[in-house]
């Protein structure tokens, strides 16, 4: 499907959140479900992008390289340019299992470009990143099952959010 049949053939979406530069494709397109309350599976789903593709342990968020038409669809919808899509897409060769996923807790709450959207950077998705780029700090990780449970971007960062929470009680009873 070529780019023009694409817009002509889809209705575009009320609202489309902009993906940031250095954002990770699933973490736009969790954006996108957040702003219309489904869940990723729903939103792709709804939106006739085809089959779901496979996804790793740890869910949508490390979100494998889509086809020519998916992106030409996504484009038509959100009202951008699918090159601007197909820049924040996970490379193949990170789309690796695991049981834990990285990033900084500091970058994911404060987006110094909107205070309001929080979004998961596609260099945490890079198998060997173990600091931050902006602080130079350790990452912090989060396991595959927080992870995945999450339907949306919104419900990611409150797990993310309520993991750490809860890991600093556990660390604060065994301190005792």
């Amino acid at each position: 499907m070529s780019p023009l049949q694409a817009r002509v053939n889809f209705r575009p979406w009320p609202y489309a959140p902009r993906p940031f530069d250095d954002e990770a494709f699933g973490s736009w397109f969790g954006r996108v479900a957040s702003r219309y309350q489904v869940t990723v599976e729903m939103a792709w789903e709804i939106n006739g992008l085809g089959p779901l593709p496979a996804l790793t342990s740890v869910g949508w968020i490390l979100f494998a390289p889509l086809d020519e038409s998916a992106l030409d669809k996504l484009a038509a919808l959100a009202r951008i340019d699918a090159a601007t899509i197909a820049s924040i897409q996970t490379p193949d060769s990170w789309m690796v299992a695991r049981r834990r996923l990285p990033f900084c807790f500091r970058c994911l709450v404060i987006n110094p470009v909107d205070v309001s959207t929080p979004y998961w950077k596609r260099a945490w998705l890079n198998p060997s990143i173990i600091e931050c780029c902006e602080h130079g700090a350790q990452l912090e990780t989060a396991p595959s099952s927080v992870l995945r449970r999450a339907g949306n971007m919104q419900q990611l960062i409150s797990s993310v959010g309520r993991y750490r929470r809860d890991a600093v009680k556990r660390r604060f009873r065994r301190g005792r």
